[in-house]
């Protein structure tokens, strides 16, 4: 935005002139910082800020309980312009939840063995090698995408060392980690990537179990679906199986895996 400062030089002759102004206005500076969103006093979960352009702003939306209508089923509208959906390892429509077990609450899927984002290798004595998806709609395209997520631990998983397998036993430590698509207005792909430590914008966020900001510089986006992926994002990640998994709450699959999953703490995006 370009700000005018009118001066009147010389009066008697009524001239003027102006001196424009640009600006810097990186996202960086308006993005939610990290905190602990389970802590939120008010309605915080959308604010309008300008960017500096007449015709863009920056919106900012924090998830909050409140905004889980209906138990989670359907569409679950964060403001006027973007609601959510999800869907179950097997692609049908599953319910959205606030997930505010530990530190870094966020929404996430119902079904799982949490109450986030899961990713399964096997599920159900299959293997699947995929994800519960949270999606992120918008009804008029926007754009320079910003995602918190929380509940990405580092180096919780492992991972099959560079020619060896899980069964191999070598392996080393690993982050969880996650993938975003972008999908515009006529369902095309335009862009994907993954959600990992070495990819987001200033690595894990103070005082947070795994809280992550990733920008995505993209445009004309109608559609945002956000997954899971094995440990570290590679196909060498080595799942475990936690017995006490069958029984948290929500999980209605009875599956034990231990994997990847996390949750969505904040989106910004310009429209």
């Amino acid at each position: 935005m370009k700000k005018l400062y009118p001066f009147f030089l010389i009066p008697f002759l009524f001239l003027s002139f102006s001196i424009a102004c640009s600006e810097d206005t990186g996202m960086d500076a308006e993005v939610v910082e990290s905190s602990d969103q389970g802590d939120t006093d008010d309605d915080q979960s959308s604010t309008d800020e300008g960017t500096g352009d007449d015709n863009t702003s920056l919106i900012t939306l924090t998830a909050t309980p409140d905004i889980i209508l209906n138990n989670g089923e359907g569409e679950q509208d964060w403001n006027d312009n973007v609601f959510l959906t999800a869907k179950r390892i097997n692609g049908s429509p599953a319910n959205i939840v606030y997930e505010s077990r530990f530190r870094d609450d966020g929404f996430g899927v119902a079904g799982g063995r949490w109450e986030q984002i899961d990713y399964y290798y096997e599920y159900q004595g299959e293997i699947v090698e995929a994800s519960e998806q949270l999606i992120v709609n918008f009804r008029q395209p926007v754009k320079n995408i910003m995602l918190q997520v929380g509940q990405m631990d580092p180096n919780e998983g492992r991972q099959a060392k560079e020619g060896t397998t899980c069964d191999d036993n070598d392996t080393v430590r690993v982050d969880e980690s996650g993938k975003w698509t972008a999908y515009n207005a006529s369902g095309q792909e335009i862009a994907t990537g993954i959600l990992l430590d070495e990819f987001s914008i200033e690595g894990k966020l103070p005082d947070s179990m795994g809280s992550y900001r990733f920008r995505l510089a993209i445009e004309n986006v109608s559609t945002l679906v956000i997954e899971a992926t094995q440990w570290g994002g590679q196909e060498r990640g080595c799942p475990t199986s936690r017995a006490g998994y069958a029984t948290q709450a929500l999980n209605d699959s009875g599956n034990t895996e231990n994997n990847s999953e996390f949750n969505l703490m904040a989106l910004s995006y310009e429209n």
